[in-house]
């Protein structure tokens, strides 16, 4: 069983199954966008490749076992029943179909803040300007955030829309688990992005008291199996009818006739789509059978995050900042699966950092830093030297 001392250490002690994104000679610090594929991940290919042109049009049996191998997987990452798991090639598709299953001509307002992702931002702002009333609440301070939302819950709300790791900050939700029942009470659906939160951060929709929400998230970060692989959590024990809906083949929930009612599903098939290119699935199939292999599950890959963002955090208090410039403005402890430095300049310094080899990200004034467990301790600290050389050209620049 691996330890966090074996990562931390040079060289990782996993290093070597990313040998194709040659993790051990790259200092990628952007694992909460994307991060690498493990190697074994390609014999998904193949296998793809095989099912396409072997088995053709009786490929749909094993091509549906891998889909539920996904759903299994993904259920296993937030503490759920796989069968209330609905797959998509990305979140934006699960959204769709969760706003669809709304009542928005008799209850159309949705509370939501300013710091969502643009594939949820900019959704809402196009209903906006259909007339569907968008109600948007600060993200910050992020200490009484929802307080703030359930304030704004009311009999007209069709939803609550939230991310339970704050898409530009890093910041986690505090008190999450308290949103749900005041939803409830107004009879208003939850949807909750979990992207930074999954396979990073120890989430359990049970301890979140989330079990009657709607739960999104995806792997093309920290369950690094690339594009292509989104989940939702659909509340069990009810029924939902999405407009934007598909045949639901592998279900049985087809409509025989125009005339009738359409049938759905149960479970979190009744938000299932139409056909699909499947090899994301036989990736993501092997990605998650490594993880199980090399027992990375999200209690231990918790663990290695914290020592990971607390060395981050250690490291840049070493150099004295000029806050002016840069600076760290919340704890460790409060913090998703990235760090956030707070800096006018991040644009620059996130480029000036790719010039030394060092890859960041940033959105708007927050230079972004995302480690991964095939990082070791040595190529986190040589990221935030690469920093202070950046911060110190930055000022020479600057006069």
């Amino acid at each position: 069983m691996l330890t966090v001392q074996e990562l931390a250490q040079y060289p990782n002690a996993i290093a070597s199954d990313y040998s194709h994104a040659n993790v051990a000679a790259r200092i990628m610090l952007t694992g909460h966008v994307h991060q690498a594929i493990p190697d074994v991940a390609e014999k998904g290919y193949a296998e793809h490749w095989e099912a396409l042109n072997k088995y053709g049009e009786e490929r749909w049996e094993l091509v549906f076992s891998k889909a539920a191998a996904v759903r299994r997987g993904f259920a296993t990452r937030i503490d759920c029943d796989p069968e209330n798991i609905a797959l998509a090639a990305n979140i934006h598709e699960l959204m769709v179909r969760f706003f669809s299953a709304l009542p928005l001509r008799k209850k159309p307002r949705i509370v939501t803040t300013d710091g969502e992702h643009p594939v949820l931002a900019r959704q809402l702002a196009r209903f906006q300007e259909e007339g569907v009333e968008i109600v948007q609440v600060a993200s910050q301070p992020a200490s009484d955030l929802v307080e703030r939302l359930q304030a704004q819950v009311n009999s007209a709300t069709s939803a609550v829309c939230l991310s339970s790791v704050c898409y530009e900050t890093g910041l986690q939700t505090l008190e999450l688990d308290t949103l749900l029942p005041v939803c409830q009470k107004h009879g208003v659906e939850l949807l909750v992005d979990a992207y930074q939160s999954v396979n990073v951060l120890a989430f359990s929709i049970r301890d979140y008291n989330l079990e009657q929400a709607f739960v999104i998230g995806g792997g093309s970060s920290y369950c690094q199996m690339g594009n292509g692989n989104s989940f939702m959590h659909v509340p069990p024990g009810r029924k939902f009818r999405p407009m934007v809906t598909g045949p639901f083949r592998q279900t049985g929930g087809n409509v025989e006739s125009l005339s009738g009612k359409i049938a759905y599903p149960e479970g979190g098939h009744c938000f299932n789509g139409s056909s699909y290119d499947a090899l994301a699935h036989f990736r993501a199939c092997w990605v998650f059978d490594y993880f199980e292999q090399k027992d990375l599950n999200p209690d231990f890959l918790h663990d290695i995050n914290r020592h990971q963002l607390y060395l981050l955090a250690k490291e840049f208090r070493k150099f004295d900042f000029d806050p002016d410039v840069i600076s760290l403005t919340a704890d460790v402890e409060y913090l998703g699966g990235f760090i956030a430095f707070k800096s006018s300049e991040a644009q620059r310094l996130c480029e000036m950092m790719r010039d030394r080899g060092v890859h960041t990200d940033y959105r708007k004034d927050w230079l972004r830093m995302g480690p991964a467990p095939y990082l070791c301790d040595e190529q986190l600290s040589d990221g935030i030297h690469a920093l202070d050389e950046a911060v110190r050209e930055l000022k020479r620049l600057n006069g």
